[in-house]
């Protein structure tokens, strides 16, 4: 069978110049706020993750002054807020003014924030020689979006009037997780801890949904 050398040159070039383009990088960030909510999650569930591993039952019954002169960090006032929420369930008191407590609490950061990593593989767009304004579009083999919630935290508290010490908390590191994968345009897969505590959430907020429904009275019968 007789080929045509020049198709064959063709084909062999065209090939080569999709290989070529077949390695790209994209970084694609969608949000209707400032911050997206994932960004947002991350860093708050790296910082529930931090304080869990603090022991405050010894400021029980006590009242406590939360210092914030020590914190300077993204989303500080959630962490003084998870601090608040923490001390007030083990049984504590938040006082407004630190003579008027028992203990004082300081909280300092090491680190909080995020970082992320996206890899793409495929075609990225590739414009037609001028004067076309079109251009052929991205197309891609597999996407994949990691990114990851830091937070460095420690936390002390010490007796107000003789400043002796009552908790040393030590480094408290811990990290959050989000991953998103694309294989061929066939939608999205996302694991990680912040995909499991949102699953987590959707149960408790169903079950809570089902037993409220099932609480409720009947409405009344009327004959006709």
């Amino acid at each position: 069978m007789y080929r045509n050398p020049a198709n064959a040159v063709s084909s062999v070039g065209l090939a080569g110049g999709l290989l070529l383009a077949i390695c790209g990088c994209a970084t694609v960030k969608q949000s209707d706020t400032a911050r997206t909510g994932v960004e947002q999650l991350l860093i708050s569930s790296a910082v529930d993750r931090a304080l869990d591993q603090v022991d405050l039952s010894p400021l029980r019954g006590s009242k406590v002054f939360v210092d914030p002169q020590y914190l300077d960090c993204v989303d500080k006032s959630y962490v003084f807020i998870s601090l608040n929420q923490r001390l007030l369930a083990t049984g504590a008191t938040l006082a407004a003014k630190a003579e008027e407590s028992d203990v004082v609490l300081q909280v300092g950061s090491g680190g909080v924030g995020t970082d992320r990593h996206d890899l793409f593989v495929g075609i990225t767009e590739i414009p037609l020689p001028p004067p076309s304004p079109i251009a052929i579009p991205q197309f891609s083999l597999f996407d994949r979006s990691r990114a990851n919630g830091t937070a460095k935290l420690c936390v002390i508290a010490f007796n107000a009037k003789t400043r002796a010490p009552i908790i040393n908390s030590g480094v408290l590191l811990a990290r959050s997780d989000y991953k998103m994968w694309k294989l061929l345009g066939a939608g999205s897969y996302e694991t990680g801890s912040i995909q499991q505590d949102l699953a987590t959430a959707d149960r408790v907020s169903d079950s809570k949904a089902i037993a409220s429904r099932s609480a409720a009275p009947s409405p009344p019968a009327f004959s006709r």
